[in-house]
């Protein structure tokens, strides 16, 4: 099965305009989704910057800095027309894109101060390691400054396991990011089965 139809089956019969937008997600609750969009607000310049918000879901990060009053220009994609839709609903004010950044559906010429991606990488697709890094090339493409995408922790086998989501180690995930010439960094305090890398910019990633 591919990539989009897993995610398609997986996501797209959770849409519905009554149903909390963490619980579409299939995040655990609110609070550990706010949690993933703290990191990024806390741990990386976004005041001012314009924002691409890669597998945005509903446009809940749109919601998040405008509640906490930061303004980015912000741009939300996702692959599932579905899922875009009911963003458009919900998040009247934003931009948002119905495309595969990764097939480069979307965006074409468009870059980026800072890209973000939350939770796009947690289903088991049977060839995470491989797509991740395909992924992560892209993201870095789109960005001219900063990366930013959370994981699931490998040590999250041992709250929670299930043959439904990928775990990654992050020292593997770091070793690959630097290998591409970035400057990066892991955050891991915020949640026991999550985890954050930061990436910044330092060269065109494969030269």
């Amino acid at each position: 099965m591919s990539r989009r139809r897993k995610i398609h089956d997986h996501y797209e019969p959770r849409i519905h305009p009554l149903r909390e937008s963490f619980d579409v997600l299939d995040w655990a609750d609110a609070g550990s989704q706010i949690a993933r969009f703290k990191v990024l607000a806390d741990h990386v310049d976004i005041a001012g910057k314009c924002l691409l918000d890669v597998g945005c879901g509903l446009g809940d990060l749109w919601h998040y800095l405008n509640l906490r009053g930061i303004a980015v220009n912000y741009t939300g994609v996702d692959l599932l027309a579905k899922m875009i839709a009911e963003a458009q609903r919900r998040c009247p004010g934003a931009r948002l894109v119905v495309g595969d950044v990764f097939k480069g559906e979307a965006l074409a010429g468009e870059t980026f101060d800072v890209v973000f991606c939350s939770g796009a990488f947690n289903l088991n697709l049977g060839n995470n390691k491989q797509f991740l890094r395909q992924a992560v090339r892209r993201l870095l493409e789109l960005s001219h400054r900063t990366v930013a995408f959370n994981l699931l922790h490998q040590r999250a086998r041992r709250l929670r396991s299930s043959k439904l989501y990928y775990y990654y180690d992050p020292r593997d995930v770091l070793r690959f990011v630097e290998s591409l010439g970035c400057g990066a960094r892991i955050l891991d305090d915020y949640l026991p089965n999550d985890f954050t890398v930061v990436c910044e910019k330092t060269k065109e990633p494969g030269t």
